[in-house]
């Protein structure tokens, strides 16, 4: 089925109360446009297009990797005058556009490949997408003839009170003919209270010259509903959520509360794991089998490999963390971190731009940053690299089995070779040979019969 599809994301979406446009507001750490597009690009469409206005180069940076074209309403006037802005991306096309609002996340792509079937099959100029809503306010109602065919929209600003009580709602998704669809666009007028041009008319236009028009009404009335308040979008989130969760779940993963449990659609969770309360996976994550993540932990574009522990607490982006791994409680895992295979991550721990060695133990209470950290180290409580002097980061590797003491301070840039030790304690800013004790220490000096000042009476 051959299409090209517009998305209309130009309006800043006064009711949302917000600086940022209404499309990039996030479900799950995903943007409200880029559900709809994920739902048209499933289907392989010649071209998708997309209008935008307000914010308009926030909205081209978070598609940049996608393969859309643009095109600016400079003044939003309405609907069809947003798609009337798109003309000149359609030039010399003749077929099937296919208009989505991009605030449109709950549509699934199998509605679209039915939608896009049926107006074909039944050879419709124009069809639209409805659905029965118990409360329709705020949505256009779709006005129907004694005969149960459409003969247009009406928005609800411009209802009377009797077609106030239909309840059959217009989405705001259009299939039209390129020909028919620029033929009717000419035509529209602002004779309605906002003194806009409606993309809603051409149904209007269409029953007036007699071409056929196609309805689909589903069964399902959340895959229609925009996104136009904070409430509505933290609506449409648990409806998503919920699908989410429940697909987990029966591919094999437990999840203790699903209500309290947070999981973009693209983060994958192997078999067996389980994910406790309050934890949040976002982007593109990967979860492996046998995994206990939680609670409290998020996770953001990670891969956590099979049978490793994200115990309670901990922060976890854009980091490689192998299998057989323990980390936290109460750890931070910083982007370009790799943690090896039966590697130790402990309490209040955290980590940056590093890689620790196979069967490495970083316990408690140490920052490693800019760091390579062979196999088989030990890491002593309150350990620090210096790795920052004030212009540049500096690398610090630690050679295998070697064993630094608690609250060494490792001034980078420095290697500590294979096998060796640090005193607890020291200050080291030299490189340390391997099979080797470093030590520095100021010496101890004990004042006898020495008594602390007493606070007055």
């Amino acid at each position: 089925m051959s299409f090209k599809c517009l998305i209309l994301a130009a309006g800043r979406g006064k009711r949302m109360k917000s600086a940022t446009p209404k499309v990039l507001h996030p479900i799950l750490g995903i943007p409200l446009i880029k559900y709809v597009f994920k739902a048209v690009d499933s289907l392989d469409p010649k071209e998708v297009c997309v209008v935008v206005g307000y914010e308009s180069e926030l909205i081209k940076k978070e598609l940049e990797s996608n393969p859309v074209k643009f095109v600016t309403q400079q003044v939003q006037l309405g609907t069809g005058h947003a798609v009337m802005s798109s003309k000149n991306l359609f030039k010399n096309y003749k077929g099937q556009i296919l208009i989505l609002n991009g605030d449109f996340p709950l549509i699934k792509t199998k509605t679209l490949k039915s939608f896009l079937k049926e107006h074909i099959a039944n050879s419709c100029c124009v069809s639209i997408l409805t659905g029965e809503a118990e409360n329709p306010r705020g949505y256009g109602r779709v006005i129907r003839n004694e005969d149960s065919s459409v003969v247009g929209i009406i928005e609800e600003r411009d209802c009377n009170r009797n077609q106030k009580k239909i309840k059959e709602i217009n989405s705001g998704a259009y299939l039209v003919k390129s020909e028919f669809l620029w033929d009717s666009l000419s035509r529209l007028d602002s004779n309605n209270a906002q003194k806009q041009l409606y993309l809603p008319q051409i149904i209007d236009i269409a029953h007036k010259r007699k071409v056929k028009v196609g309805v689909k009404k589903l069964k399902d009335i959340d895959e229609i509903l925009g996104v136009n308040t904070r409430n509505e979008l933290t609506n449409a989130q648990n409806i998503i959520r919920n699908e989410i969760v429940l697909m987990h779940m029966n591919r094999g993963v437990t999840i203790i509360d699903p209500k309290s449990t947070f999981i973009s659609p693209t983060v994958k969770i192997g078999k067996d794991s389980t994910i406790y309360p309050n934890t949040y996976i976002y982007g593109d994550s990967k979860i492996g089998n046998k995994c206990s993540i939680g609670p409290s932990v998020w996770i953001k574009d990670s891969s956590i490999g099979a049978n490793t522990n994200i115990k309670m607490n901990c922060f976890i982006e854009e980091t490689v963390v192998k299998n057989n791994v323990q980390v936290g409680p109460f750890a931070n895992l910083r982007p370009d971190t790799i943690i090896e295979n039966n590697a130790k991550i402990g309490n209040f721990v955290e980590l940056k731009k590093s890689r620790v060695g196979v069967g490495s133990k970083v316990p408690h209470l140490s920052y490693m940053g800019d760091s390579i950290l062979g196999e088989n180290v030990n890491i002593g409580a309150g350990t620090i690299t210096c790795n920052y002097d004030g212009v540049n980061k500096n690398r610090t590797e630690i050679g295998d089995g070697a064993f630094i003491g608690s609250d060494t301070m490792l001034v980078a840039p420095i290697k500590i070779g294979r096998n060796a030790t640090t005193g607890a304690g020291s200050t080291i800013t030299k490189d340390v040979p391997e099979n080797s004790l470093a030590i520095e220490r100021s010496k101890q000096v004990s004042i006898k019969n020495w008594k602390r000042a007493q606070k007055k009476k």
